[in-house]
């Protein structure tokens, strides 16, 4: 009877094992998963940033060219982003959205195990 109670223990214990261990495996993975997504986030912000930046520049060169004012061009490139930030801002919830949606795909893509297992139990 002993021997019975004991076995049963033995596995609990390593079905818990088991379970600890998976829950550790799918942690690391989408913390993985979500960590590559804010680097790569993060070095396209840092591409656009300078892509804005040299875009300005250019875009007061060619006010400039027009005959404007260096300063009148450059305040016409600031009213050009301050256009584009109030268009942004307007755009603001479906933005932020896909940005959630994003990151709630990477937090909740895996594979369902039950499925798994039961395609090895079959075999």
């Amino acid at each position: 009877m002993a021997g019975i109670f004991s076995d049963i223990k033995q596995k609990i214990v390593k079905y818990i094992e088991v379970n600890i261990s998976l829950f550790k495996i799918n942690l690391i993975g989408k913390t993985s998963g979500l960590m590559s997504y804010f680097m790569f986030a993060l070095i396209a912000l840092f591409m656009v940033s300078c892509i804005i930046l040299f875009v300005g520049f250019g875009l007061s060169e060619v006010f400039f060219e027009a005959g404007l004012s260096r300063a009148l061009s450059y305040f016409l490139t600031t009213g050009v982003y301050c256009l584009l930030l109030i268009i942004i801002v307007m755009l603001r919830k479906p933005i932020v959205r896909f940005f959630a949606n994003s990151i709630v795909d990477v937090l909740t893509d895996d594979v369902n195990i039950d499925e798994e297992d039961s395609t090895l139990n079959s075999k």
